[in-house]
C-alpha cells in the first residue's frame, strides 16, 4: 500500500499519456501494482522501486499497443484536465493550445520514442532511471531521445522546435 501511495499518480500518468484511455489506464495501473504485490518476492533490489514499477508498467502498455495494432491511440478529448500532474503542463508551455498541439505530436510517435519523451519530460526521469525501466542502455536512451526530438520538430513543421525544444530538454 505504501507503493501504492507514492507511486499511484507517476504511474497513473505514464500509463494514460501512453494509451490515452481512462478507463484502460486504471485497469493498467491496477494490473501494475497487481504483478508487483505478486512479483515481490522476486524483486531484488537492484533498481528502485519507481524504477521497478515503471518497467512493469511499460510491459503492459506494450502488450496494449501490440494488441491495437495502430500508431495513433491517443485521444486528448475529455483527457487533459484530468490529469494528475506534479506539474502543470500549461505553465510549462503558457498556452493549451500548444500544449495540446505537442502532446498530440507525442502521441502519433513510435511507442519506443512516446516513452522516452513521456518519461523524460514528463515524469522528469533521469537518463539513468528510463534506461533501467526501458532495460536499455544509456546511449540507447540518449540516441532515442534525440531521434523523438527530430520526430516531432518533424511532425510539427516548427523551424527551430521552439515548444519542441522546451519539451524535450
Amino acid at each position: 500500500m505504501e507503493w501504492y501511495d507514492m507511486y499511484y499518480e507517476d504511474i497513473y500518468r505514464f500509463i494514460l499519456y501512453m494509451i490515452g484511455d481512462q478507463q484502460v489506464c486504471e485497469d493498467f495501473v491496477h494490473d501494475t501494482f497487481v504483478r508487483a504485490y505478486s512479483a515481490m518476492a522476486g524483486f531484488k533490489h537492484q533498481s528502485n522501486v519507481k524504477t521497478w514499477l515503471f518497467s512493469i508498467a511499460k510491459h503492459i502498455v506494450l502488450d496494449e499497443i501490440r494488441k491495437r495494432k495502430r500508431r495513433s491511440i491517443f485521444s486528448l478529448t475529455n483527457v487533459f484536465a484530468d490529469i494528475p500532474s506534479s506539474e502543470n503542463v500549461e505553465q510549462t508551455v503558457q498556452n493549451r493550445d500548444e500544449v495540446r498541439q505537442i502532446l498530440t505530436e507525442i502521441s502519433k510517435l513510435k511507442p519506443n520514442y512516446r516513452m522516452v519523451v513521456i518519461l523524460k519530460n514528463i515524469e522528469e526521469c533521469s537518463t539513468k532511471e528510463i534506461a533501467a525501466i526501458l532495460n536499455w542502455s544509456e546511449s540507447k536512451v540518449r540516441k532515442t531521445l534525440s531521434r523523438a526530438t527530430v520526430a516531432l520538430k518533424k511532425a510539427s513543421g516548427m523551424k527551430g522546435g521552439g515548444q519542441i525544444e522546451q519539451i524535450t530538454r
